[in-house]
């Protein structure tokens, strides 16, 4: 009798013991399953970088005009050179296309990154204003020269638009011209951002109007 009690408490000890390994055997792969679950969904950071940025010109902007052809720094923060460049990089990394509704252009520095572009292959459209596109000043017959596709409105309203859509993908906007007094002088801001919430009404938009003023706006 007293053999069968030592049993029964030797047996109970070791199933108990059983029952603890597997619990924390269920537990260990459980807490992995979580940890590795939760690692996946929050700590694994997006392949694709935010982009917010919001670029103010001013009329202390005309101080910094000496330097937009050398390759000399500024320590200003808001420095207009500085923008410029930055705007210039995003056309000289686009890989696919580069979509431009713009009322008035003559900055000769984001003209040419454009026909660069244009010459890497990226697909380039751009939309002005009749009356604007036709100034002296407007880069309209470079574009022209070099097979850009562009087409110049001409309505009761203004195509007062400024923005630029970067493989679809990011958008360049503002109050902002493209025009050296606007960049060294007036008080203008461009904001630029690739949220996708924001980048495809402009990418609507902007098809919308290619295919409103067809090509017989091409001239």
């Amino acid at each position: 009798m007293k053999n069968k009690k030592i049993l029964l408490v030797g047996g109970a000890v070791l199933a108990s013991e059983v029952l603890w390994y597997i619990y924390k055997r269920v537990y260990n792969v459980w807490s992995n399953y979580l940890n590795t679950r939760k690692v996946l969904e929050v700590q694994i950071p997006k392949s694709k970088h935010d982009i917010s940025e919001v670029m103010f010109f001013t009329n202390e902007s005309i101080l910094c005009r000496t330097h937009f052809t050398t390759e000399m720094t500024c320590p200003k923060n808001n420095c207009p050179v500085r923008y410029l460049r930055h705007i210039e990089s995003y056309m000289n990394n686009a890989k696919q296309s580069l979509d431009v509704c713009m009322y008035m252009f003559t900055c000769h520095s984001l003209s040419n990154a454009i026909v660069n572009a244009h010459k890497r292959g990226v697909l380039v459209r751009i939309i002005m204003d009749r009356q604007m596109g036709s100034n002296d000043a407007a880069q309209t017959a470079l574009f022209y020269n070099n097979g850009i596709a562009i087409r110049l409105i001409c309505q009761d309203g203004l195509m007062h638009h400024k923005f630029m859509i970067v493989d679809n993908d990011l958008v360049i906007t503002g109050s902002t011209n493209w025009t050296m007094s606007a960049f060294f002088g007036n008080f203008d801001h461009i904001v630029v951002t690739n949220q996708h919430s924001l980048v495809k009404p402009f990418v609507v938009e902007f098809d919308r109007l290619w295919k409103t003023f067809s090509k017989s706006q091409e001239n």
